[in-house]
Order: structure tokens, then sequence, then C-alpha cells
């Protein structure tokens, strides 16, 4: 089973760095994570493949992107994916935060990381909460307010 995933990241990798061939740097065409900080300064297919196969294999791209960490920009890390969805859906995120259900609300709590257990209650908190969550017009103060609130329920 690991040998099958090895080749299947192995494959993605290929088929990835071979899509991103004509990209104008390594970060371009293999993303972020320790492979990329290595060959920064290098460009085409197979600095690209090297890159990309350093990153899935030694880092765990996904880990870096997450938390926006070895090279990667703030828009690709799940704070800067946070912000993006709270932007593109404040209106129905206050409506949805006051009524204390819906879509949007469940998918936010979603990617906060809320335990399945959690959410009822977590959700109860940002319906509490939601005259000072949206009292503040920028996004990143939403989100902090958002953050602060739901801070008990994520682990």
């Amino acid at each position: 089973m690991k040998h099958a995933m090895k080749k299947t990241m192995l494959a993605l990798s290929l088929t990835v760095a071979a899509a991103s061939a004509s990209a104008g740097t390594t970060q371009d065409a293999a993303g972020c994570g320790v492979g990329t900080m290595i060959f920064k300064d290098k460009s085409g297919l197979v600095y690209g493949l090297m890159a990309a196969t350093t990153n899935g294999s030694f880092t765990n791209g996904l880990i870096s992107q997450t938390f926006g960490l070895l090279n990667c920009p703030e828009s690709t890390s799940i704070k800067g994916k946070i912000a993006t969805f709270i932007d593109f859906n404040k209106q129905q995120l206050a409506v949805e935060t006051a009524q204390g259900q819906g879509e949007h609300l469940a998918a936010l709590v979603d990617m906060y990381g809320v335990k399945e257990a959690d959410r009822a209650a977590a959700t109860s908190a940002l319906k509490a909460n939601q005259a000072t969550i949206f009292s503040g017009s920028s996004t990143a103060e939403i989100q902090a307010a958002v953050t602060q609130t739901l801070q008990a329920f994520v682990s």
C-alpha cells in the first residue's frame, strides 16, 4: 500500500512539474517547501521536478501551505484561505452567524478545524458574539474576532 502511494505521489509530482515546466521560477513550478528553497535560483523542468519531489518527500507541502511555512506565501496558508473565504462571504456569514446556522457558517467552522463534537458549541459561541465579530469592517478584524471566539474549540 505504501509503495503504491509513493508511486502515486511521484507520478503526481511528475505531472505537476511537467505541466508547470514553462513557469518562470521553481516556486511557480513546484509550490513551496524545502525543495523550493533548495532549488530557488534554478529554473526548468528538471529543477522543478526535483523541487516538487523534495517538497512532497521530506516536508509534505501541505503542512508548509497549512501553516505558511518554508517559503509559502500567506495566501496559500489556511489563514489566508480563511481570510479569502470571509472576504467573499461577509454578508452571508453575518446573517448565518446571527441565525446560528447555515452552510457558510458550517464551512467556516470546519475550516478552523473544530471537531465534529464541538461544532454546535462553537456555532453557538459565534452566534452569541455576532455583533462583536461583525462590528469590524475589515476582513482582518472579522477574522481576528472569529479566531478569538473559536480558540477554545480548536486544538
